[in-house]
């Protein structure tokens, strides 16, 4: 029983990338089995890697929606106040370039989203929805 919770302890520890060496002083095996160990868990190993990298792929997606909801939250309610505004403002000014910022902000945040439609390769990104559209009440 010992033995499979040093081979699990063995596994998690090379999946977050630590030498031999290392793991042979944190667990008290010699670096002979732990070699060994690594050619009989390789794929175990590397799977590991792959559901860690998963998941921190799958937490910079949620992160990354959060800023694009935030991004247009922004540009939404700079839009709103934009509207309630006389031009002949001076604060105004300010607002359009903030509302450009943010415009191209949330561009970018947006262009590498892609809907593989699996049609010869063709893709949708979300970026088209932007092209030849400006925002309406600044122009």
């Amino acid at each position: 029983m010992k033995d499979l919770q040093n081979k699990e302890n063995f596994i998690q520890l090379r999946a977050q990338g630590l030498s031999f060496d290392k793991i042979s002083a944190e667990m008290g095996i010699s670096k002979p089995t732990l070699i060994k160990w690594n050619q009989e868990f390789s794929k175990e190993v590397a799977n590991l890697v792959y559901f860690n990298s998963e998941k921190l792929i799958e937490q910079y997606k949620l992160l990354k929606i959060q800023k694009i909801e935030a991004l247009a939250s922004t540009l939404s309610r700079i839009l709103e106040e934009i509207s309630k505004r006389n031009f002949e403002n001076v604060g105004t000014k300010d607002l359009i370039s903030i509302a450009f910022t943010i415009e191209n902000k949330l561009k970018e945040s947006i262009s590498d989203i892609e809907l593989h439609t699996g049609i010869n390769e063709d893709t949708f990104t979300l970026e088209d929805m932007f092209k030849e559209k400006t925002l309406p009440i600044l122009y």
